[in-house]
């Protein structure tokens, strides 16, 4: 018995080695077959059995569709296509998000009142300027009258289309006053002495005055602070319209100076004057929504102590072109 063991130790290991060979090719052909696999005789099967068993697999194997450089490429794009989806969704999620929460934010800031904007409007630093023109002596001080005017202008630039062609016309004659006023500002400290220069150089010939001069300029920037004197003054009752104030101004205070051409040009810029809630609205710093009782009286306060402090301007500044024989009264 013991010597039958040792006759079939050998046969036995040559069985595992033959087994182990197939396995080994069978595995090449099948990588999700185990490589401990035993060979098809030992499992009931044949050699032969095997070997027609791996040619059908190798045709199922090549019958089926293999993935390209394409179809990688079609992935990629696919993969980068919904990325871009999903991102494009988080972003616009954020954005309301964002939108929502700046909102409510706005929504909890209090309020501001209109009156808050009223203490440092252009109208206050206006008043502010023309109170302090004339001096003790009922003289003219010119480098504050000069100052003054240039924070009217840009007052009036504020105040919309409708006084732009005023606007425009006060800017030029302001540029020929300053001109002389900076060459000697000394000589030119009073508008007198100003006039009284200017007059000596021989420029003028009567009340004829040379245009451009300090004199001509100046002469024009009364015109117009006495025509826009009335039209504010009007804004102080409610009942007239800032259209119908405007052409009864310039009648009064520009229309006998201005020729056939200008005066057109000036009735068409008039006529287009807004309703006087939208000047009070612009004079005041405010939007239209925001004007109130209490804003519409704080711009008229401040408009009467504007026009309170050109009364007693203007009326010396005319005195001082009629006593130097410097009032011309032609049209142009």
């Amino acid at each position: 018995m013991r010597r039958h063991r040792a006759l079939n130790i050998p046969f036995l290991l040559l069985l595992c080695r033959i087994g182990e060979c197939i396995a080994s090719e069978s595995a090449i052909s099948q990588p999700n077959r185990p490589s401990t696999t035993f060979p098809y005789f030992l499992r009931g099967g044949s050699t032969a059995t095997a070997t027609v068993t791996r040619t059908k697999t190798r045709q199922r194997q090549r019958s089926k569709p293999r993935r390209g450089p394409q179809e990688f490429v079609v992935g990629v794009q696919r993969l980068t296509t919904k990325f871009q989806n999903d991102a494009s969704r988080q972003w616009t999620n954020l954005q309301a998000n964002a939108k929502r929460e700046w909102d409510q934010f706005l929504a909890d800031l209090p309020r501001i009142r209109p009156h808050t904007f009223q203490s440092h409007s252009k109208l206050d630093e206006v008043c502010k300027s023309f109170s302090s023109v004339l001096t003790n002596n009922n003289g003219i001080d010119t480098a504050q009258l000069l100052k003054a005017c240039r924070a009217h202008l840009a007052f009036i630039k504020s105040a919309g289309s409708s006084l732009r062609l005023v606007a425009k016309d006060l800017e030029g004659n302001l540029a020929k006053a300053e001109k002389l006023f900076h060459k000697s500002p000394e000589a030119c400290r009073h508008l007198s002495t100003l006039l009284e220069l200017e007059r000596s150089t021989g420029i003028h010939q009567g009340n004829v005055l040379k245009d451009p001069s300090a004199a001509i300029g100046l002469l024009w920037i009364r015109r117009s602070l006495a025509f826009q004197a009335d039209l504010y003054a009007s804004f102080l009752e409610s009942g007239i319209h800032p259209r119908d104030a405007a052409m009864s101004s310039y009648t009064k205070h520009l229309r006998p100076y201005h020729g056939w051409a200008l005066s057109k040009l000036f009735s068409a810029s008039l006529s287009q004057m807004p309703e006087r809630e939208a000047f009070i609205a612009k004079f005041g710093g405010v939007d239209m929504d925001e004007l109130t009782e209490e804003c519409d009286a704080d711009v008229k306060r401040k408009l009467k102590t504007l026009v309170d402090a050109w009364d007693p301007l203007l009326s010396c500044w005319k005195e001082d072109f009629e006593r130097m024989g410097l009032e011309d009264t032609r049209k142009v």
